[in-house]
């Protein structure tokens, strides 16, 4: 069989109550991640070169004659290599179960890694792994707080690995997060407005050295 090159991944079910659906996906020797409802204009993007980008798509330029290239990059930083046998911890993407809305099942069939049964109050972590090169796909020992969700292969032969665990983040925290974004930029939206937005917020690792860029997924209207 050959290494799955794509992989699609949400919190929830496809015909119930779910997250957005985000993919990630690699490419020669790069890897990127997107989801499906700011896929065509923002993606999180690990370059050969050890540069790590969260950019506007070149879709987005393309919308307005005015935006440059170089305006694209939101955030951009550099990342470790993997020695063999190792690897090194790239990104996190975070869905909170209080994010999780019913809303209409998607309209294809392609395959999506669910992931179901979560605790109310427990925010769902989706971790990517570079690994350094292997011939064979990565199989990292699982337990009950961790498992592996799928892996990617590139062309180097180095593995972009997913790993998924269960974390408890502070309601408030989200609550203060949603307003900020709510504030910024919906300032006048009416409540039947918002009950459809959702947003991603990034954010630097914190001072934990084990610890990673990232986003967090967010509805804009509460439950």
């Amino acid at each position: 069989m050959r290494p799955r090159t794509e992989a699609r991944f949400a919190v929830g079910t496809r015909a119930g109550p779910c997250s957005m659906i985000w993919k990630a996906w690699v490419q020669a020797d790069e890897a990127y991640l997107a989801c499906r409802v700011f896929g065509k204009y923002q993606k999180v993007s690990f370059h050969s070169t050890g540069l790590a980008q969260w950019s506007m798509t070149d879709d987005w330029v393309k919308q307005n004659p005015s935006r440059r290239n170089q305006e694209r990059h939101v955030a951009r930083w550099r990342f470790e290599d993997a020695s063999p046998g190792h690897a090194s911890l790239m990104f996190k993407v975070q869905v909170p179960y209080s994010e999780v809305r019913a809303i209409p099942a998607p309209q294809d069939n392609k395959k999506v890694f669910w992931v179901s049964a979560v605790p109310p109050e427990a925010t769902v972590r989706f971790l990517f792994y570079l690994t350094g090169v292997n011939a064979v796909e990565p199989a990292p020992p699982e337990t009950d707080e961790r498992r592996k969700l799928f892996a990617l292969k590139l062309r180097s032969g180095r593995w972009f690995v997913a790993l998924i665990d269960l974390i408890s983040l502070s309601a408030d925290d989200l609550k203060r997060a949603r307003a900020a974004v709510i504030e910024q930029f919906w300032p006048s939206a009416s409540t039947a407005e918002l009950v459809e937005a959702r947003a991603v917020l990034f954010g630097p690792p914190s001072r934990d050295e084990s610890d990673c860029h990232g986003l967090i997924e967010l509805c804009l209207a509460e439950a």
